[in-house]
Order: C-alpha cells, then structure tokens, then sequence
C-alpha cells in the first residue's frame, strides 16, 4: 500500500485543522462572534497579535468563506470597512463553545501571568464609563489561590488603565476573589448575585460600589447579548 503524501487530509477532523488550527484564526473568529468587528477592536482585543499578522488571518479566512469584509454604513468614518461571519463562520460556534468547555474542564486555574495580563486586559477593555461614579473608579483586585495576588484597574479623566501588582494611592473599591471566578462573571458563566452568595466574591468599600460593580463592565460578552452560540 502506497504511502500518502504528507499533506493529505485522513478525515475531517484533518481538514479542520489543515485550514484553521493555527493559533490566531479561531480567535479571530471569536473575536468577531462577541461583536469586535472592525480591525482596530479585534487587534485591541487579542493582545500578542501583529497587525501584520491579523491582517493576514483575515484575508485568510475571508478566502475560506469563513468571514466577509463589508463596507461602513453612510456617515461612519471610524474605518473603511468591518468584518462579519458568514452563516460558515457561526457554524464554529459549537466548537468554540466544545473547547472552552474543554479547556475550563481540564486546566485547573492557571496562575502563568500572561494568562492573568489578559483577563485583566480585557475587563479593562469592557468598563463603560458612563457607569461609573462621576465617571470615574480605581479598583483593587486581590486574589486567593494564584501565585500572582493582586492586580487594579483605574478609570479617570486620563484614561483607563490596569495592571498587574499593588496600586500605589487609595482604591474606591477593594475586590476579593479568584482569576476564574472573574473570568466567568465575565463570560456569564454565572452571575454576580450567585458568586456573591457562594462566597466567591466579596467587596471592602462603600455599598453603593459593590452594588454597582457588576453593571460596570456592560461592554463584556455576558451583557452584551451576543449569538447564544458563542462561547
């Protein structure tokens, strides 16, 4: 029996991976699911990745069918043109939605600092602002069962910023809990009320903070009424 050639395909699970199982396409395709459509939002989202290079995912996937380049409507000139999934790119959803299933199931709470850079990142990307009292907050994040034990985000007249470590001034708002906790109030895996009730989560600071603390980020996935099927 003849030897096949080192590119053939022996299922289907072989062609999935051939075209789309490098380290950037699937995320692209999920940036796109929670409503980061244009090239600016998806760039900001996924930390490590060149512009470069996610220029090249897109025109990638956007040969395999996977996603569509469309043009801005009348009037918005925030950029030429957004990306979109085609009724082919929704169809990943269900596997998105497997592997990070999968992926919750089987990697107990990573405590590697990237990993926590991003989670960190992205709760700053999804603070609404006009939530905020006077617009404005500085939140201590301290964690339990991580080797990296704190981390703060701040929202002022400058701008907002978070990072890893121990905030030098005051904080409106201290925050007890764990990376994977937040990580699923942020996803909605859960909600802030049962966390709260589980011991999960708890708040050192006014009462109107910790009550307002969860509506605070309505820009993340859990809020933002983004297609069921995502993850």
């Amino acid at each position: 029996m003849r030897d096949l050639p080192a590119s053939a395909d022996y299922c289907e699970v072989s062609t999935a991976t051939r075209l789309i199982a490098d380290r950037w396409s699937l995320l692209v395709v999920r940036e796109l699911a929670v409503g980061n459509t244009r090239f600016s939002e998806i760039h900001d989202a996924l930390p490590g990745l060149s512009r470069s290079l996610l220029s090249s995912r897109l025109r990638y996937l956007e040969r395999l069918g996977i996603i569509e380049r469309l043009d801005p409507c009348q009037g918005d000139r925030r950029s030429k043109h957004f990306y979109a999934l085609t009724e082919v790119g929704w169809g990943l959803m269900p596997v998105l939605k497997a592997l990070g299933d999968w992926g919750m199931q089987f990697r107990a709470d990573s405590d590697d600092l990237s990993d926590m850079a991003v989670r960190l990142h992205r709760m700053r990307e999804s603070i609404d602002r006009s939530s905020l009292p006077n617009g404005r907050i500085s939140i201590q994040f301290l964690f339990s069962n991580s080797k990296q034990h704190s981390a703060w985000l701040r929202v002022d007249r400058a701008g907002t910023r978070a990072c890893l470590g121990i905030w030098e001034g005051e904080p409106n708002l201290i925050v007890r809990s764990t990376p994977a906790a937040l990580s699923d109030l942020y996803w909605g895996r859960r909600t802030c009320r049962d966390a709260i009730a589980n011991r999960d989560i708890t708040f050192e600071g006014p009462e109107k903070y910790a009550r307002g603390f969860s509506g605070w980020f309505s820009n993340r996935p859990a809020v933002r009424g983004y297609d069921t099927r995502v993850l």
